[in-house]
């Protein structure tokens, strides 16, 4: 197995804290612009993904934050 070299080890985890970070402002975003309590079940299917992409991004960043070996990661 090849070896990694170090700086891709540490660059790696930064920017793909530093993409979810942003995907989940994102999403942040996007979940204002949607009601929640819509009767449209084509917007509560919008309303379902978008909080369920919201967690799964900030399950990822947990977890890039754990081998990170930030605190509260």
């Amino acid at each position: 197995m090849a070896e990694v070299p170090e700086h891709h080890r540490r660059t790696t985890p930064e920017r793909m804290r530093a993409h979810l970070a942003r995907a989940e402002s994102e999403l942040e975003a996007t979940q204002r612009f949607l009601d929640p309590k819509t009767r449209d079940e084509a917007e509560l299917d919008v309303v379902r993904a978008v909080a369920n992409a919201r967690l799964s991004v900030s399950d990822a960043l947990e977890t890039v934050k754990l081998i990170m070996g930030e605190p509260g990661g």
